[in-house]
């Protein structure tokens, strides 16, 4: 008896969970055959570029998210991954290069918001801009008490940037307290990168201190958890939230797919803690 062909929603957990263990190869074999069966599934073409991202086809890479772009044009990922691609590809256009290979994701919590705990930024004097395109969403990075300043290095020891004066203050002198920090990355933005910081040890002696109190009213803060909810669900989460299976085989070139947008399906959760209660998704 043949095996049940697997539905677009087997298929698209089972290429996330090649990501998110590296095995790059065979996220880019899943992928391709969800395209096969499914046209137009951008998360799909995304997911197909990270993969060859990681393995360093920038051509191929370019012309999975120009793909998806075109399945939907108002898609975020595809937009910044191109940006992405053209720092990577250098004068030229450079077909290969060496990328650094990202590993296995981290926990889908580092990725949750926390009000008052996790702290959403721009790095300032960012480091070089090929650095900077090289660090994948989902690195994680260290941070480094450099003659006052708090510096964000990748494990390689390369700099990518700082924190902001006045938050890297603070984080340091918590940290001095007993406080424990990580931070990683999200993507490019602009000319610098954009990382989320959080806090994963409170110590007693300063149980009642927030580490990021201008979190909770500025607005800039809240203009952060809109753009992190737009981040790559591909680089952040194995599986949607529960969702109707579709298990009946497309129809070619339908123009409108049953199954919503996997990156606008998946909001980030929201965890607050002994502050006052305010919606805060990631």
């Amino acid at each position: 008896m043949a095996q049940k062909q697997l539905t677009r929603r087997q298929l698209g957990d089972e290429a996330r969970k090649a990501a998110f263990e590296g095995d790059w190869e065979q996220a880019i074999t899943l992928n391709q055959q969800i395209i096969e069966r499914f046209q137009k599934d951008a998360d799909a073409y995304n997911r197909l570029g990270r993969a060859f991202i990681a393995l360093g086809g920038l051509d191929d890479a370019k012309d999975a998210y120009s793909k998806s772009l075109r399945a939907d044009p108002a898609n975020l990922i595809a937009r910044r991954n191109l940006q992405r691609l053209e720092i990577l590809r250098g004068q030229g256009g450079r077909k290969f290069a060496d990328v650094t290979r990202p590993g296995a994701m981290p926990r889908t919590s580092a990725f949750l918001e926390e009000v008052g705990k996790t702290w959403v930024d721009e790095l300032v004097n960012p480091g070089e801009l090929p650095v900077l395109a090289d660090v994948s969403p989902g690195e994680e990075l260290h941070l480094s008490d450099e003659e006052g300043r708090l510096v964000v290095r990748r494990s390689t020891g390369a700099r990518v940037g700082e924190i902001e004066p006045k938050t890297g203050r603070r984080v340091q002198d918590l940290t001095d307290s007993g406080n424990r920090y990580e931070i990683f990355a999200l993507g490019l933005s602009g000319q610098t990168l954009r990382t989320i910081l959080r806090e994963i040890h409170r110590d007693p002696s300063v149980a009642t201190v927030v580490s990021f109190p201008r979190q909770i009213t500025s607005r800039a803060y809240l203009r952060d958890r809109d753009l992190l909810r737009q981040r790559d669900e591909a680089d952040f989460f194995l599986f949607d939230e529960d969702e109707d299976e579709d298990d009946t085989e497309p129809v070619a070139n339908e123009p409108d797919d049953d199954e919503t947008s996997d990156s606008e399906s998946e909001p980030f959760p929201t965890t607050v803690q002994s502050i006052e209660e305010e919606d805060s998704s990631l």
